[in-house]
């Protein structure tokens, strides 16, 4: 949900190959909705050379409604611990009305959030990256974003996706219900699901086995 292409960066670094994978970060100053920031990530989007789209979290609605623009250039699409219908799960419709940027303003809500990460296992260093992602936004944005996110609607776009799907989904989420995943396959019943023991920051967590699993993807694409 940060947005600022940070927590791609433990992946990036285990990728070797060329060319070398563009991080899209979002603008952290201001709000922009789903619909300008997917505006935002198609004028940055490769015009003349295959890709894939990789989205993490509250991107994934956006990486299914560009794919079912059917960018000509787009070859698979990859959904990272994400959903694309509005993912309340547990939490409930009333959550939305707590969602303000005091949530994000707090030190004791960094304090909350360090400690659940370290309970689920993440190192000192996962911590930091974490964290400090969301600090390098506007407590405004993060509160938009997450508000939106909660509402949001990308069934039928997935749907009318003609790309090959993975979706890597973290089996010890405590984000996002279990329904996320078995509403992506609904929508598109040819995804390939593949999970990961790991808590919802699947990529920080367990980078290697995820560009594992990403790369066989993209192997099977060359095929």
């Amino acid at each position: 949900m940060d947005g600022t292409g940070l927590l791609f960066e433990p992946i990036v670094r285990l990728y070797t190959e060329l060319p070398s994978p563009i991080v899209v970060s979002y603008p952290s100053d201001r709000i922009l909705n789903y619909k300008q920031l997917q505006e935002y990530v198609v004028s940055l989007l490769p015009a003349s050379e295959p890709y894939v789209l990789i989205a993490e979290s509250y991107s994934g609605p956006i990486a299914a409604r560009i794919a079912a623009t059917r960018p000509p250039m787009l070859r698979g699409l990859v959904l990272s611990a994400t959903f694309i219908r509005k993912p309340r799960g547990w939490i409930g419709d009333w959550s939305r009305f707590l969602i303000g940027p005091y949530l994000f303003r707090q030190t004791w809500t960094h304090f909350i959030a360090e400690a659940i990460l370290r309970w689920q296992g993440f190192n000192e260093g996962q911590v930091k990256l974490v964290v400090g992602a969301l600090k390098h936004v506007r407590p405004q944005v993060l509160a938009a974003r997450l508000r939106e996110a909660l509402d949001v609607e990308a069934f039928q776009d997935l749907k009318e996706c003609r790309v090959p799907v993975l979706c890597l989904y973290a089996e010890r989420d405590l984000v996002l219900a279990d329904q996320c995943r078995k509403i992506i396959s609904q929508a598109n019943p040819k995804a390939k699901l593949v999970g990961l023991d790991t808590p919802h920051f699947l990529l920080q967590a367990k980078p290697a086995e995820a560009l594992h699993e990403i790369q066989v993807f993209i192997q099977a694409l060359e095929k």
